[in-house]
């Protein structure tokens, strides 16, 4: 599981051309997340960035995940609503996250240091994660493949995660967007709590807890 951040003013190749310039800047424009979204008023990339992607390795990862997270919820019985509600829900608290995180590093930084300024992230991550929230909280001793091969309960995989991002959170070296994990995780619990808690939002969960 990994959001990306990265910075914008990477070069740019000969190999490119004019056509692939500027469907490349659009794609970075409204699929990355970025801290002058806000000024410019593109609100919507506190959603797009979650199915935008680079490396097939990211998108590999995250849709094994999030399959697995939603078969669990839709065997659970959850309403189409309240499911699409949790992934967009998660997909924009983890975004949120990113961006405080990367403001807070704006204002930390030196005269003439915009390396926060330029901060993009994309990934599904966040949602990833809040699902995962969801299901530990639900049916914590369910097992999940970890690295899709070791079986281990659903709760020490959230366990290791939360407390991997929370460890890093403030490493810059880091190429992982750890703000943006925590805040899905988040989104997923409070949303369990508030929205899926009641055996009638989830009727099937209890087989599952046996």
């Amino acid at each position: 599981m990994g959001t990306l951040p990265f910075q914008t003013d990477e070069p740019r190749t000969q190999s490119h051309s004019p056509m692939q310039r500027k469907t490349l800047d659009n794609l970075l424009k409204h699929f990355t997340v970025k801290l002058d979204d806000g000024r410019q008023q593109r609100w919507w990339t506190l959603v797009t960035p979650a199915f935008s992607h680079i490396q097939t390795y990211h998108i590999a990862g995250n849709l094994f995940a999030f399959s697995t997270f939603s078969r669990m919820l839709l065997a659970y019985g959850i309403a189409p609503a309240r499911y699409g509600a949790l992934i967009l829900g998660s997909a924009v608290a983890g975004n949120l996250a990113f961006l405080r995180q990367a403001s807070q590093r704006r204002r930390r930084e030196q005269p003439g240091d915009s390396r926060a300024l330029h901060m993009r992230a994309l990934g599904l991550s966040g949602v990833v994660m809040g699902l995962g929230a969801a299901v530990s909280l639900a049916t914590p001793k369910s097992r999940v493949l970890l690295f899709g091969a070791v079986p281990v309960p659903v709760w020490l995989v959230m366990l290791l995660y939360t407390a991997y991002d929370s460890a890093r959170l403030d490493d810059q070296a880091s190429t992982v967007g750890h703000a943006a994990h925590l805040g899905g995780a988040a989104f997923g619990a409070v949303y369990y709590l508030v929205a899926l808690r009641n055996p009638a939002a989830l009727p099937f969960a209890w087989l599952f807890r046996l």
